[in-house]
């Protein structure tokens, strides 16, 4: 039996989503080293599924598309660099195409990143302290006066965004769905 590239690739793909998530959640961090490898990772996989050169061309453009609007949010204070990054990093193996998979990644980021914001206030509530990044002094000042402006944690919600891609999308998730049964 060989073992298929393209299905190492998409399981370090996975890997990679569940390192960004567990990264965030704990240090509130998404390196650079992880981002990089899931774009690298991108290529890699692209040449070892034989994708045509305007299917890797669409997933630059997707890539590129959601790095602009990640700096976007930078910008605004609403991301931090390195969701605008990890996001884009994800979007090229998404791609830009026709059947909406680049909207549905950021609906689940955006439902997931609600989710993950209605539990830090609900810690917030309970414990009295908001989740914050280290050293974020000034947020910790704000968050005490109105909780409502404590910083989501988008880099987990994004990785979640990836991981239903990731489930759906890939010959690995094919093969997982169809032994836990979800077809």
């Amino acid at each position: 039996m060989t073992l298929d590239l393209a299905l190492i690739l998409e399981l370090g793909f996975l890997l990679a989503m569940l390192v960004a998530a567990c990264r965030d959640l704990a240090a509130w961090s998404l390196p650079n080293w992880l981002t990089i490898s899931v774009a690298l990772g991108y290529f890699a996989w692209a040449w070892a599924s034989g994708a045509s050169w305007s299917a890797v061309g669409l997933a630059v453009a997707a890539g590129a598309l959601v790095l602009a609007a990640g700096y976007l949010l930078f910008a605004i204070h609403l991301w931090g660099a390195g969701d605008g990054k990890m996001a884009a990093a994800v979007a090229l193996w998404i791609g830009l195409g026709f059947n909406f998979d680049l909207f549905r990644f950021f609906l689940v980021v955006s439902l997931a990143g609600g989710v993950l914001a209605i539990a830090a206030l609900a810690i917030h509530f309970a414990t009295g302290q908001p989740q914050l990044p280290p050293g974020d002094d000034a947020g910790r000042a704000a968050a005490h006066r109105n909780p409502l402006k404590a910083k989501a944690r988008y880099g987990a919600a994004i990785a979640i965004g990836g991981l239903d891609f990731w489930l759906w999308h890939s010959q690995a998730g094919l093969l997982l769905r169809g032994l836990v049964g979800l077809g």
